[in-house]
């Protein structure tokens, strides 16, 4: 891959969090394959991990998608984002709606839905996972939230929401059909799953989001 066309950060976030921004480290990471304790040292807390293509062709790479809806734009671009933390990322947006209250709190009474403050490229919002206060442990996969259809804005129940601890990010921004017909048809590439399932080996759900 090209670095003219295809740019890598990471994202490190400590421990510490701020009432305000939350403290963070952004740097370009080399080309040169990065090892699974390197992973696990830097995920302590949170670790995300970018590539930024800015033109496919020129960065001699594959389009993740099964198809390019604008092929004539000149500059087909998209970014690839590897996302691991220590509690729940807690993601709503313009077609996944959050949990209720009642639904975050634990059997305690504590509210386990916060705010974190800024962090790069992530939604702020965290839930969670062991209680601060009881010390219980506290599963998402037993929420429901709704997911709205982007098309025709029908609500549908997605069990855990849109909760992680760990996920893949293909974002194609702009880049994305205007119709409803190839919208339906806009879906990432099975030779592009099929990485998933080589190389990490665990069940995975997609989640379309519209933001």
């Amino acid at each position: 891959m090209r670095r003219d066309n295809a740019q890598g950060l990471a994202s490190f976030f400590p421990e510490t969090v701020w009432q305000g921004k939350k403290p963070a480290r952004t740097r370009e990471f080399a080309s040169d394959p990065f090892s699974p304790s390197w992973v696990e040292y830097h995920s302590k807390h949170e670790l995300v991990l970018d590539w930024h293509v800015q033109n496919q062709r020129e960065a001699g790479v594959q389009y993740p998608f099964v198809f390019d809806p604008y092929p004539d734009s000149g500059s087909t671009y998209f970014y690839v984002r590897l996302i691991f933390g220590h509690e729940y990322f807690y993601w709503t947006g313009e077609n996944v709606t959050p949990f209720k209250d009642a639904d975050t709190i634990c059997v305690c009474g504590e509210q386990l839905a916060y705010w974190t403050g800024w962090a790069h490229g992530v939604g702020s919002q965290r839930i969670h996972r062991v209680c601060p206060k009881c010390g219980r442990d506290f599963d998402t996969s037993e929420k429901t939230c709704e997911m709205l259809d982007g098309w025709t804005g029908e609500p549908a129940p997605l069990l855990g929401g849109l909760t992680f601890r760990f996920a893949l990010v293909v974002d194609c921004h702009k880049h994305w059909p205007h119709e409803e017909e190839e919208g339906r048809r806009f879906h990432l590439r099975p030779e592009f799953l099929d990485l998933w399932r080589k190389f990490i080996d665990v069940p995975f759900e997609q989640v379309v989001t519209c933001d």
